[in-house]
C-alpha cells in the first residue's frame, strides 16, 4: 500500500470533503481515503498494482475541485 497526499483545491465545507471522499473511494485498489477542506489536503492510501495517482487525481477532478500531488 501507498499514501499519498494532495492539495486539493476548491472545497469550502465538510460536504465538499465527503464528496471528494466518495468519489475517490470509489477507484478501484483505494483503500482509504480522508478530505480535509480546512487544510485543503486529501490523503489516500491505494494499492500500486491496482490504481496510480493520476486515477485519483481525475477522481477528485470529475467531481468538481483541483488535485495536485504533494507528497
Amino acid at each position: 500500500m501507498t499514501t499519498v497526499q494532495f492539495k486539493t483545491s476548491g472545497m469550502h465545507c465538510g460536504s465538499c470533503a465527503k464528496l471528494i471522499e466518495m468519489s475517490v473511494g470509489d477507484v478501484a485498489g483505494v483503500e482509504s481515503v480522508r478530505s480535509n477542506h480546512v487544510e485543503g489536503l486529501t490523503t489516500v492510501t491505494y494499492d500500486q498494482a491496482v490504481t496510480d495517482t493520476d486515477a485519483i487525481a481525475a477522481a477528485i477532478r470529475a467531481a468538481g475541485y483541483g488535485a495536485e500531488v504533494i507528497s
